[in-house]
């Protein structure tokens, strides 16, 4: 072959692999557009650093973090209490951190992807937008003051990489000290260790049988810290969740599966695996379903499962080729279908959209590899005409919904002014000088009422409120 021909087709292959990229800015800055209305929280955030800001000395903040919460995660109370002592209440420092994470994710993605051509360039972007299209991704963008989800979660999608990446190889100590920080910070980062013990059973580039040596090491001495000198895990009940057409309370839920929790625990795990495949359950209830009996189905609503449902349709109609993909696609689907399944596994006690967040990025490491697969297998004439119509009618579809995450952004910050004007958080200011400062900052600035947008937002984007009647 020619080197310039070589050459030529190097520079094709690079321009084509920004194409992602360059998807990734564009909508990291107009999600950060939205979000920069967003100010405090009342509900969550002035909790928590009302607590990172109390008289506790550090020896004390770590004997309560290792012994007494329920929940858990040591280094997001640490973490929480440095981040007030460097920031205080830079509302836009906070911002920043959560901007750079989310848009740090997208990356990890694309060079987890890594497209080499016009198929797998249009494959990434399709996946990206479920990545983000996914309602299960809105919890990206909290702040509380920082976001436990996507530090979590940036650390699990780094451990994808690192099993990926061969020349790594000699680094796999590095996976002892990941695991446990990730155990210590939430309990998202139990994803790890399944994760590099598959990529190892299925001989990963990056990993050794020392790499799953390493996991399992941090994850048992999580256990003995959780077990031993920890808070053990005793207060493990279901809070409120959803099942059904309808809301269960603890009490509901205790009733009912009081003897058999494996039935209650199997619903859970199998409608979280639903709401990232086919948007439905949400949270455990099932609104498509209700608004189908009632006859009342939104637009938004018919957008979330048509488009999930026809991409996973397209993502196991090409998986059953999996073996002849190139290996580098086949661990990531066998990472995927870890991240799927053990991630909606966490939500045995109860379910959130929120709980589905790894489940979701694993479903869009599937997407990658079924569409590319897609993409390829389809001749010429009306056959690959047909094909590229769904896929762009789906791509479409996706990026609606993540468009949909800025009027989600626009809900929150007009929900969150909403929430200082509460009586409990006028008591709280009173009573907290941080808390009022924070009121101060929030009610400063009023952004732009959610309910007057325009009407047609409210039939084709999922909206947290309804729509303000106008005056005669």
């Amino acid at each position: 072959m020619p080197p310039q021909y070589s050459q030529r087709c190097l520079a094709s292959i690079d321009r084509v692999a920004r194409i992602p990229l360059i998807w990734c800015i564009a909508v990291t800055l107009l999600l950060a557009s939205a979000y920069a209305q967003v100010r405090w929280s009342y509900v969550d955030t002035a909790v928590n650093l009302s607590a990172a800001a109390d008289t506790r000395s550090w020896r004390e903040l770590a004997s309560d973090a290792l012994t007494k919460s329920v929940e858990y995660r040591p280094m997001l109370d640490f973490s929480t209490r440095l981040a007030y002592r460097l920031l205080g209440l830079n509302l836009r420092a906070y911002q920043a951190i959560v901007v750079a994470e989310f848009a740090l994710l997208l990356v990890m993605l694309v060079l987890l992807f890594r497209p080499t051509d016009r198929a797998r360039a249009i494959a990434a972007v399709v996946a990206l937008s479920v990545a983000v299209g996914l309602h299960t991704s809105r919890i990206l963008f909290l702040f509380v003051p920082l976001n436990a989800y996507a530090a979590a979660l940036l650390l699990v999608m780094g451990t994808a990489l690192l099993v990926l990446t061969p020349r790594l190889r000699h680094f796999e100590w590095v996976f002892l000290p990941l695991t446990f920080i990730a155990l210590m910070w939430l309990e998202l980062g139990v994803l790890i260790v399944p994760m590099v013990i598959v990529a190892w059973w299925i001989k990963a580039p990056g990993t050794t049988w020392r790499s799953a040596a390493a996991v399992s090491a941090a994850f048992a001495v999580y256990l003995w810290a959780r077990l031993g000198p920890g808070p053990g895990l005793g207060g493990m009940n279901s809070p409120d969740t959803g099942f059904g057409f309808s809301n269960l309370s603890q009490a509901d839920s205790a009733a009912l599966f009081g003897t058999m929790p494996w039935l209650f625990w199997t619903y859970n795990v199998g409608s979280t695996v639903m709401t990232v495949l086919a948007s439905e359950p949400r949270a455990g209830t099932f609104r498509f379903v209700y608004a189908l009996k009632t006859g009342s189905v939104p637009v938004w609503m018919w957008l979330h499962v048509v488009s999930s449902i026809g991409t996973t349709a397209v993502v196991f109609g090409a998986l059953p080729g999996i073996r002849a993909r190139p290996h580098r696609d086949r661990v990531i689907v066998a990472l995927g279908a870890v991240l799927i399944l053990a991630g909606s596994a966490l939500a045995f006690l109860y379910t959130r959209d929120r709980i589905g967040l790894a489940a979701g990025f694993g479903y869009a490491m599937l997407v990658y590899v079924g569409f590319t697969a897609f993409l390829e297998r389809q001749g010429q004439g009306s056959r690959r005409l047909a094909a590229v119509t769904l896929v762009a009618v789906l791509g479409l579809c996706w990026s609606i919904r993540t468009v949909e995450m800025y009027t989600a952004l626009r809900d929150t910050a007009w929900d969150y002014h909403l929430e200082w004007n509460r009586e409990d958080a006028r008591a709280a200011a009173a009573q907290s000088p941080i808390v009022a400062r924070m009121r101060d900052a929030a009610v400063a600035h009023r952004p732009a009422s959610a309910e007057h947008d325009p009407i047609w937002t409210y039939r084709l984007f999922e909206r947290r409120f309804e729509p303000a009647k106008e005056a005669p």
